[in-house]
This record gives structure tokens, sequence and C-alpha cells, in this order.
């Protein structure tokens, strides 16, 4: 991990501060060290909470594709930033460390799927309760 400490950026985001914005082109990570961070849609709907030890930017930092949600300081945050250019070319360099740090991105993408598939499951039912005829 020792190589990853250089590429260490710390950051500070007050109250409602927004860290990433929907659909931008930036890829940059964000490790949360104290603080949360609203994750949220583009009309405002909360996703969920990133609390300390969250990364917040994993899918653009991935796929180097559009942020897919708004990212709101709740409070006061500190976080680590790392730039996508830089950490890209470490795990370029570095294959071990680039292994290590995808298989542990690849747990973060595949638990917020999983969580969002229970609450799409929810959803279904409860849309399926409230459309059923009760005798």
């Amino acid at each position: 991990m020792a190589e990853l400490v250089p590429l260490a950026n710390p950051v500070y985001f007050q109250n409602g501060q927004e860290i990433v914005r929907h659909k931008s082109n930036d890829a940059d990570l964000y490790v949360i060290l104290e603080g949360h961070v609203n994750i949220l849609t583009d009309d405002g709907d909360k996703f969920f909470d990133a609390g300390p030890g969250s990364v917040v930017g994993e899918l653009a930092f991935l796929d180097a594709g559009p942020r897919a949600a708004n990212a709101l300081a709740s409070g006061h945050v500190y976080a680590l930033k790392f730039s996508a250019t830089e950490l890209r070319q470490l795990m370029c360099s570095d294959k071990e460390l680039g292994f290590f740090i995808l298989a542990n991105l690849t747990r973060v993408v595949c638990a917020r799927l999983r969580k969002a598939d229970d609450e799409l499951d929810k959803l279904m039912d409860n849309a399926h309760d409230a459309w059923s005829i009760h005798d």
C-alpha cells in the first residue's frame, strides 16, 4: 500500500459541497476518511450514504464513463482523492497492485449492486401487492 501514499491527495468538503457531479467526465476516486457523503440521483433522490472507509467514484474510475450520480458532503468530509490518470498508470506498472485495487473495487460495486437488487425486489413486491385484488 506504500505505493498509493504518494498518489493520495487530502481533500476537505463542507456541508452540501459537491464532490462529484452526475454525468461529468472526470474519473477521480475518493476514499472517505471522516464524515458522510450523500450519493444522489440527478433529481435529488438518495441512493445511499457513504461513510468512513467508503469509496466514491468507482464506476467512472472503472469504466471511464460519465459519473453515475451526484455526491454531496453531508457535514464536514475529509477524504483522499486519487487522480484517475495517476492511479491507472500505477496499476499498469504494478500488475499485482492493480489486481488488488480492481478486486476491491469490484467488491464495492458488487455489494452496491446486490443492495440495489434487494431494494428493487422490495419495490416490485410492493407494486404487486398494491395492484393485487384482495377478497
